[in-house]
């Protein structure tokens, strides 16, 4: 027997059954109440907790032996000269002072096209009349001469996409691009690039019998520089950009610091401006400032813009294969509320279709991007509105890429990194192989060999220039290769690419626990109503969720795969609640045996199918989801994360499972949160919507980037009507402004989904009470003596509980009944309340029982000092007491749900906090009650269940906000978090002796002090330590 290293301590691996003397809280009990694990802390002094290197990289340390070093650019001329820029960014129409008359004709004829579908010649005869009509009113003006057809009309109010879209012309194979001048000046119709036998052009001739060149393949793209031009135009955009001149940075390196947005990153204030990137003499490569002159940040310049650049692709067609790759620029100084919606999000590209570029054509695609944002890092001038909204201004515009921001393929091919399924480099972070997935080693956070970011440039920079064997030799070695952004100076390819959290948790890491581990070893078993599946499904089924929240099919347990990522974050959220009422016995206990399987079933997988064991582990990774995924985060925070799901991982190679990259790579998410912040901020659910957006548009199935043509003029009209609806003239009548709502309701009448109810979360957190009434009041007062919802059985006083509660709310007031006789404001019962169907706080919408359309909002989480109560809500008022000098305020009546210190013992008691899980008894309640609508916390979710072996009706809420951090806070500044140790000793027991000469790895200890977890290094322990 190998024995256990000294100075370590044993871990206990068994988290006990038995209810916990001091009950946990479930609603009631307060964080401080919850028992402290029991187990020993190891006596040496603990290594100095994990931190990634990635900030003390020095490019000049890194390479001695260069001493000369060349300045080194991107080849080529800006285009369009920043200077010289054909489309207006003034609408002809205001320019040359058209009435409000005829732009209202233009405007209808437009509505005409986009909303109703009316084709271009029935609308161009409809303008045509209205400027008859207008004419024979006496009306029509002289001079400017009106216009009659649709696309003048468009380039009269300065709407007209193609104005502003590029169409480069790229040879079909290599996908060099040619600009429409060059392709006019090219003396043949070969490509230019010597290594390539593509043709960019054929000659047709027309009907007159000129010969045209018609161009084989194009790529729409549009300016950045003329794109940010016009945006910073719009009126209001100075006040939306964020001031980053006096922000202090590094603010995250106290651990107990809550991180709001990527402004919180430590990204955001490592930026330079007036940098140029030098290559020496033996390859190495850094970046240095003009002429000696001091380096400047970003955040030092008052309009220094953060841009984040993402890149997917989707199929454009149903009919065949057609990818289509969007690319998107955010702009990360923007407030979430708008940083979000499409008339601020750029989209710059569109990649051709049918099939996805090569590494080589994504670099030609990024090429005019690249040169844009070069020049955008020494400062552009752009015109701007003042802080009042009055005048145009001359102001000083930078801008720099602050991450690649992709899917994990997408983001690989940006970057120029080896594919993720790439043997010896599947992580362009550290150095784990596609082996080390399914070791233990690939998930010991604290001894990842982390990779350079000059190191990999110097390899990056020697496969530009060299031959295709020896790219294929590098990408090999060292897993890189040359990408278009590696010229632009500043630019760190490892630092600045991002991992996404919703492809690589939700749809990777969730999707295979369900598809793979659960769905594949067949762990929801039998037929019929009593079965595994059956109760699995009975159960998704029965959940009354929020109505803001995405459905889950009624049909999982047979039609086993989820589409969206938001789908298979809602599973998860549900997911310790669903496996116990599948798997429980007549005992509620999980059993630790496997499912019975029907002798036609087979199974392919190879891992444990012990129930127990398996919720043991899975329930980590709903608890690791839970810390990573909240729109406030700390660094204790996410470091507690980590650790959860890196159990998870390992507990799954304990279990026999084989695991993907996925896993492997969201051990790196401690260094993703510390460099761009919560991972609410960056992740891909808005550009996901923004693809779908553009999978709507209809398009003629032409080639040769026609497609993507269309899609483009879509995305670009949309910005080009919001400018027009901003800047529309003083003179501009209401008639006006409702046609432009009306066309800009036309164009987003079909962008509904979750990402919608997240803008609506973001606009809610810039108002100052993120409370929202409904457009629609009742005309009349309630009377509050005769007020008999049908939803309460009991004669209730509605008078009393309003006149108490809002007398200890205004002191000052000195309210007082209605009859009484002593000084002071009178509490009338006919006068001060008003009923409400619903309201919307923080953007969602809460209902309530008295009104049937919004019973399924009717219930909440209200936050009573530092502990949820679910509540639920029997109806809303708006209360305004006149002459009192107080605004409308809004309250609500709720019951709380009656909880005892009875209710049985349940599987994830240890974690119901964290995972947001209450448990009440069903239909009993505790009295009513008024509390202001402020004090409603989150929506939830309700599952009602019968407890076996009590024989009473539960009800299980659970929490859908993602939003709770102040708990995590208050449990990572105690010892309580540290209670889950991997709960796998039963499985251990019964399997061991079948791997006894396997070593099994349990790499964790902790320190006395709970202020940090420390890792100590991994020791081999035998089955006799079990």
């Amino acid at each position: 027997m190998q024995e256990r290293p000294e100075n370590h301590t044993q871990v206990p691996l068994q988290i006990p059954q038995s209810r916990i003397p001091t009950p946990i809280s479930r609603v009631s009990t307060p964080i401080s109440r919850i028992p402290t694990p029991f187990f020993q802390t190891p006596t040496p002094t603990p290594p100095p907790a994990y931190n990634p290197n990635f900030d003390n990289q020095n490019s000049a340390g890194r390479v001695p032996h260069d001493v000369d070093f060349l300045p080194t650019s991107i080849p080529g001329s800006l285009y369009p000269p920043v200077n010289n820029y054909e489309a207006p960014v003034i609408p002809p129409a205001f320019a040359d002072g058209d009435p409000s008359c005829v732009r209202i004709a233009y405007l209808k004829a437009i509505l005409n096209n986009v909303a109703s579908k009316m084709s271009i010649r029935h609308a161009n005869d409809n303008l045509s009349m209205d400027m008859d009509m207008l004419d024979a009113a006496g009306v029509l003006p002289d001079d400017p001469i009106p216009v009659r057809t649709l696309a003048s009309a468009k380039r009269r109010l300065g709407i007209e996409p193609d104005d502003h879209i590029i169409n480069y012309a790229i040879c079909p194979l290599c996908w060099k691009h040619f600009t429409p001048q060059e392709i006019l000046d090219l003396p043949s119709p070969d490509c230019l690039n010597p290594d390539c036998s593509g043709r960019v052009y054929t000659e047709k001739r027309d009907a007159n019998g000129q010969v045209k060149r018609h161009l084989i393949k194009i790529i729409p793209q549009v300016s950045l520089i003329q794109s940010l031009r016009r945006m910073v135009r719009r009126k209001g955009f100075r006040k939306l950009i964020r001031d980053s001149r006096n922000t202090t940075a590094d603010e995250n390196e106290d651990e107990d610091f809550l991180m709001e947005d990527m402004y919180h990153g430590k990204i955001w204030h490592e930026l330079k401006t007036s940098v140029q990137r030098e290559v020496g003499e033996f390859g190495a490569v850094r970046d240095a400032s003009f002429d000696n002159r001091s380096e400047q940040k970003l955040t030092e310049k008052r309009f220094g813009l953060h841009l984040v650049v993402n890149l997917d692709w989707f199929g454009a067609l149903s009919n065949r294969p057609h990818s289509s790759g969007p690319m998107y620029i955010s702009i990360a100084d923007l407030p979430r509320q708008y940083r979000f919606m499409q008339p601020y999000i750029i989209c710059l590209m569109i990649t051709p279709g049918p099939n996805e570029p090569t590494n080589e054509q994504l670099n030609h695609c990024m090429e005019p991007m690249a040169r844009e944002l070069c020049a955008l890092k020494n400062g552009i001038p752009m015109e701007m509105y003042d802080e009042n909204d009055e005048n145009i201004i001359d102001e000083e515009i930078y801008a720099d890429f602050v991450c690649n921001n992709c899917d994990t393929p997408g983001a690989r091919k940006l970057a120029g990194f080896a594919g993720h399924s790439a043997d010896m480099h599947p992580c362009p972070w550290c150095r784990c192989t596609i082996l080390d997935v399914n070791k233990p080693n690939g998930y010991d956070i604290h001894h990842f060999r982390l990779r350079d970011d000059f190191e990999a440039l110097k390899h990056k920079f020697a496969s530009k220039d060299t031959s295709v064997q020896r790219q294929g030799e590098i990408l090999s070695r060292h897993g890189v290769r040359f990408s278009t952004l590696d010229w632009i100076p500043g630019w760190r390819p490892l630092r600045q690419t991002a991992l996404d959290f919703m492809h690589c948790v939700f749809l990777g890491i969730v999707a295979y626990l369900f598809t793979t581990i659960l769905f594949a070893a067949h762990m929801f078993y039998g037929q019929g109503p009593n079965s595994g599946r059956a109760r699995f499904e009975n159960a998704i089924n029965n959940i009354k969720w929020p109505s803001h929240i995405t459905r889950l099919p009624k049909n999982l347990g047979e039609n086993q795969s989820l589409k969206k990522a938001d789908e298979w974050r809602r599973l998860i959220t549900v997911t310790p609640v669903l496996l116990w009422l599948a798997w429980r016995e007549h005992n509620d206990i999980i059993p630790d045996t496997e499912p019975p399987l029907a002798p036609n079933e087979t199974i392919k997988t190879n891992h444990s199918r012990k129930r127990k064991s398996l919720y043991d582990v899975i329930i980590l990774l709903c608890v690791a989801i839970r810390f990573l995924s909240t729109k406030k985060i700390s660094m204790r925070q996410a470091n507690a994360g980590m650790i959860y799901l890196s159990n998870y991982c390992r507990g799954l190679l304990l279990l026999g499972a084989s695991l993907t990259i996925n896993h492997h790579l969201a051990m790196h998410y401690t260094e993703m949160i510390k460099i761009y912040g919560p991972v609410y901020a960056w992740w891909l659910f808005a550009f996901e919507r923004f693809n779908g957006m553009l999978e709507k548009v209809k398009v003629n199935g032409h080639d040769g980037g026609r497609i993507e043509l269309t899609m483009m003029r879509y995305w670009v009209q949309a910005h080009l009507i919001y400018e027009y609806l901003l800047g529309l003239p003083s003179d501009a009548s209401e008639h006006e402004r409702n046609l432009v709502n009306k066309i800009i309701n036309a164009e987003a009448e079909n962008q509904r989904g979750a990402m919608m109810t997240e803008i609506a979360i973001f606009q809610s957190e810039a108002s100052t009470d993120s409370c929202s009434l409904p457009r629609r009041l009742s005309k009349n007062p309630l009377d509050l003596h005769t007020y008999r919802p049908q939803s309460v059985d009991t004669d209730l006083d509605l008078y009393s509980l309003l006149y108490e509660f809002y007398r200890t709310l205004w002191l000052d007031l000195d309210l007082q009944p209605e009859f009484s006789l002593n000084p002071g404001l009178p509490f009338l019962s006919s006068k001060v309340a008003r009923r409400l169907t619903y309201i919307r706080k923080d953007g969602l919408r809460y209902g309530c029982t008295s009104n049937v359309q919004t019973q399924a909002d009717s219930m909440a989480f209200i936050l009573h000092g530092e502990t949820r109560v679910p509540i639920q809500i029997v109806d809303l008022f708006v209360v305004n007491i006149h002459n009192s000098g107080k605004p409308p305020h809004v309250c609500a009546l709720v019951r709380r749900l009656r909880i005892n210190d009875d209710i049985p013992p349940l599987p994830w008691d240890t974690f119901a906090s964290v995972l947001g899980i209450h448990v009440a008894y069903a239909n009993m309640f505790q009295a009513y009650e008024v509390i202001s609508a402020a004090s409603i916390d989150s929506p939830l979710a309700l599952i009602q269940a019968e407890h076996f072996s009590t024989r009473q009706e539960l009800w299980i809420a659970i929490s859908f906000d993602h939003v709770y951090t102040f708990l995590l806070s208050t449990l990572l500044r105690t010892n309580i978090w540290l209670r889950l140790v991997l709960s796998l000793k039963k499985h251990m027991e019964t399997t061991i002796s079948s791997r006894r000469h396997q070593p099994l790895l349990f790499p964790y200890s902790f320190s006395s002090s709970f202020h940090r977890l420390h890792l100590i290094p991994p020791f081999v322990c035998s089955s006799s330590l079990l």
